[in-house]
This record gives C-alpha cells, structure tokens and sequence, in this order.
C-alpha cells in the first residue's frame, strides 16, 4: 500500500448498519479524515468506490453477516489494492483478528477497547507517529532446569499489577515447551509467534484485542503449540518484537528458556534487570556461579544481573550467606521453600495471592517485586493517586 502524506486529508468511508458507529467513527477521526460516505449494504460501498478516490474503508464486523463483510472486504483489496480496509469488531473476537489478518487487512478494531482508536489506526496508517512509551523488562533465568523460574514469573506478574498497575505483560519465551499456560489453565490462541508473523501490521489496538487478560488484571503471551513455530523465531526477530511491546506495556515479565541462544542472550540484553534464579543446592548454585561469570563477561552488571535464591529452607546444607560466598555478590531476595503452597496453586491454575495471599511464599514474592520495581508495597494505599494518574497515562 502507498503512504498518505501527513498533511494531506484523507478521504473515507462506512459500512455499517449501526447509526451510533458511524457517528462515533466520523467525529473522533474529523481531523485526520472526511468520511464521505456511510453505506449499510456491500454493493452501495462498492459503487461509491468506484466513483472516487478513497484512502480509508472502515468495515463493521458483525457476527450476523460476517461472511459478508469478509466478503466485501476481500474484493475490495483485489480492486482497490491501494485503499486501507479497517475491519470493525463488536468485541475483540480472535477468530475475527486472524481473518482480518489473514487478508492482509489494515487492522482489526474492536469497540470494546475504548475511545481514540479509530484516530490512532488511522495515524499508523498516514505515517503520523505519537509520543511512544518505554516500559520496563524483567527477565527470569536458570541454567539448570526445576527451579521453580515459571511460578514465580507468573506470580512476579500478577504482583507487579497489583502494586503498580498499569498494563503488565508475561511473557513465555520457552517457545519449545513452555508452561506458563498450562500453569494459569488456559491456551490462548496468540503467542510470540503470531506477534512475529504479522508484525508490520500489528498496532496497540490490535494486540489487545487478541491477546489474553487474566482475571487479575495482567496480559499473557504464552508459548507457541507448534513446535515448528519456535524454530521461525529469531534473534533479530525477537529483539524487534520486545522493541515493539516496551511501546505498549509499562511491565514486561518474562520467563526465560534454560539455554544461551540468540534468542535468550537478546532477551536479557533487553531487560532492565535479568533475575538469575537458584536453589540452595549445590549443583545448582554452581551452576549460576558459571552463568553469573559468562554474563559479567558481557559486561552486565550487579544492577542488571541479580541473585534470588528460591525455596530457602532452614535444613538445606547451603545457607543464604553460603551461597553469597560462592557467587561473590550479594542476594537480592531469598523465598521461602512452600512447594506444597506452590503445588497446590498451581493445580488449580491460580497465582499465590488469590487463596493464599497471607502465606510466607507469597509474602516473599511481594517484598521481591516491590524491591524490583521501587515501590513499597505497604505504601501503595498511600500512593492510590500517584498510581492512578500512572494508569490513565498508560491506558
């Protein structure tokens, strides 16, 4: 498609059947675009096209005659390949947002989200760019297998919004066999890979009309089902795809595959603050010992690489002071060992807090975010304003 210049006004149309739509799109999208024409059936949409030069259709998807729509906006991408098509959703319907992108359309926007995304798509599309945001990434990291990274990037997350709010990610970089899905009980349909494979076109209002929002406020991307979608994702890939989310999402949380691949070095090189994750059991620690050694080599620091010593225990032969002598630095949170708690929460596909807000695990877990993010969590009463103003800006 062709570039509209950014000073020019676009011309548009409707097609829709609902009156309180079409208002809604033409006064928000005014200063941008003229609508010149609202139509309620196809083949009226189709001979205004044809009389002139548009550069915006915005198409309302209903799930009577969602065929028809589809229809109509297939042939008009083969005979006015130029003309941008918006697809418009009552809801954010997944199987709506693959088709739309399966066609190649401009976008998908559902009604649901909220007011200024008409003008926004439109914005993308004129090459108009706003003021972009620059969330913070927090990476969860083990070399040895079983440490329990998983569970506690899902409950990092779950906390990060409770505290803070704001919009807050979890990210499943195990795209071989990732579990942070099957630990919340669910199977979302979009994952990296779908973020990677329509990334020229993916915009904020897209993503957070298909991606999952748990009941407790934060988003997932979990891994791939298709192993063979893994093996599409690369380093340079990957590091684009974070580029893009830290727009979008004031928290990032990611749970971090055990290896030192080109997609797992970008990730930490992304993040804000890589947690490096060990129990007190020898092998273990050792085994972070290496991993500490081959990140100060690439010159990450004791701010971007830290320690947290994961189901301390008062009978483990290894002693928090025993392990801060082995790695030579300091540890920046210990949690206590509860694997009956953890077991039990994750059963059930719920985070910590939900039934067992008061236990010392789920203690440990808040004072560890709270440290990771700068925010007291005692205090978040107090800063109620502070975190709401945080929020509107962020929404």
């Amino acid at each position: 498609m062709q570039a509209v210049s950014v000073r020019a006004s676009m011309r548009g149309a409707i097609l829709t059947r609902d009156s309180l739509l079409a208002d809604s799109i033409i006064n928000e999208v005014q200063s941008l675009c003229i609508i010149e024409a609202v139509e309620r059936e196809p083949e009226q949409i189709l001979a205004r096209l044809a009389d002139g030069q548009f550069h915006a259709l915005f198409v309302h998807v209903q799930t009577e005659g969602e065929d028809q729509a589809f229809g109509l906006a297939e042939q008009v991408r083969r005979v006015h390949p130029d003309l941008h098509v918006l697809m418009v959703g009552d809801t954010g319907n997944p199987k709506q947002i693959l088709r739309s992108l399966r066609l190649d359309a401009a976008d998908y926007l559902s009604q649901e989200t909220g007011k200024r995304h008409f003008l926004h798509a439109l914005k993308r599309i004129a090459g108009i760019e706003e003021n972009s945001r620059n969330g913070f990434i927090y990476s969860l990291f083990s070399h040895k297998g079983g440490q329990g990274v998983t569970s506690l990037s899902i409950n990092v997350a779950d906390q990060i919004f409770q505290i803070a709010g704001g919009k807050v990610l979890l990210l499943d970089l195990n795209l071989y066999l990732g579990g942070t899905g099957a630990a919340l009980n669910m199977v979302p349909d979009f994952t990296p890979y779908e973020v990677l494979r329509d990334f020229s076109r993916i915009d904020e209002e897209l993503l957070f009309s298909a991606i999952f929002r748990h009941a407790r406020g934060f988003y997932l991307l979990p891994a791939p089902v298709e192993v063979s979608d893994a093996d599409r994702v690369n380093r340079e890939q990957l590091t684009s795809m974070l580029a893009m989310l830290k727009k979008y999402f004031t928290h990032i949380v990611i749970d971090l595959p055990h290896d030192f691949t080109g997609r797992t070095l970008a990730a930490v090189e992304a993040s804000d603050c890589t947690l490096l994750v060990m129990e007190p059991e020898l092998l273990a620690v050792k085994s972070a010992q290496q991993v500490l050694f081959f990140f100060q080599e690439l010159n990450y620091g004791e701010n971007r690489i830290r320690l947290v010593l994961n189901r301390k225990d008062s009978s483990s032969t290894l002693q928090p002071e025993d392990v801060e002598a082995v790695m030579q630095q300091p540890l920046f949170a210990t949690i206590v060992n509860d694997r009956k708690t953890m077991s039990r929460a994750s059963r059930k596909g719920e985070v910590l807090a939900i039934a067992h807000h008061n236990r010392p695990v789920t203690t440990d877990i808040r004072k560890l975010t709270s440290s990771l993010i700068g925010i007291d969590s005692k205090g978040a009463a107090a800063d109620k304003k502070i975190f709401a103003f945080l929020r509107k800006l962020w929404s």
